[in-house]
């Protein structure tokens, strides 16, 4: 690293480690030297690094966990992730969502059939823990919801590739909210657990079909638990 001599070092700093990442010699999940090796590295103080590192992380570009470090973040999966939140809140919302709904179910299926195609042993763990988490969840909300999150992006990571899962993240992603207010549509939870458990099953068989049909079955659902969901909105303005 060179050291750099102008005003805002901050900046130069935070642009060296953004080309750095989008040339891809930082990858996704790389950490990140600390405050006090950076600021070696460019004969800066640790608040100038600081700066620079609250500024890659505003533009979504590395993560900052306590305790842990810093890391190179998925900065696609988020601009993805941005873009349909954005046009989900632009005037027709409701027909959006619908759309966004009906785009998992073009989507998914096809995704857990390849998944149960190459799912390794730690992929059917990974999907194992998040269903069990999900059993014991249901008077939980957030803890519901953040397992089904993490299962559907799981059971993307089984295909082995990376840019299906950076799709799958932004869409499901986006709908977190809506499926917090599907949780309390009567049986929708239990429903899906039920559909969760049939995908899980057909995957660890490596049955394609089967998970194809398990995941057409567990969308559909999720499409009728919506229009009610609207119904009753609808109901309630009137």
């Amino acid at each position: 690293m060179q050291q750099l001599t102008q005003v805002r070092f901050y900046e130069q700093i935070a642009g060296a480690i953004r080309a750095r990442i989008v040339s891809g010699e930082l990858p996704q999940g790389k950490k990140l030297p600390n405050e006090r090796e950076i600021a070696a590295s460019y004969g800066v103080s640790r608040n100038v690094v600081r700066e620079a590192i609250r500024t890659l992380a505003k533009d979504g570009l590395v993560v900052v966990r306590q305790g842990s470090g810093t890391y190179v973040a998925d900065a696609t999966s988020k601009a993805l992730g941005d873009s349909l939140e954005l046009a989900l809140s632009v005037g027709g919302a409701h027909h959006k969502l619908a759309d966004l709904v009906e785009i998992r179910r073009i989507i998914e299926p096809t995704v857990a059939g390849i998944a149960a195609e190459r799912a390794t042993p730690d992929d059917i763990k990974a999907l194992r823990r998040e269903v069990e988490t999900m059993e014991g969840a249901f008077g939980d909300v957030e803890a519901f919801i953040a397992a089904d999150h993490r299962f559907h992006i799981a059971i993307a990571d089984c295909t082995q590739n990376r840019l299906v899962s950076m799709m799958l993240y932004s869409i499901v992603d986006v709908l977190n909210e809506q499926r917090k207010r599907l949780f309390f549509v009567a049986h929708s939870a239990r429903t899906a657990q039920t559909f969760h458990y049939s995908i899980l099953e057909a995957i660890e068989k490596g049955d394609a079909v089967g998970a194809t049909k398990a995941m057409q079955g567990h969308v559909g659902q999720v499409q009728r638990d919506i229009a009610r969901l609207q119904e009753d909105i609808a109901s309630q303005e009137d």
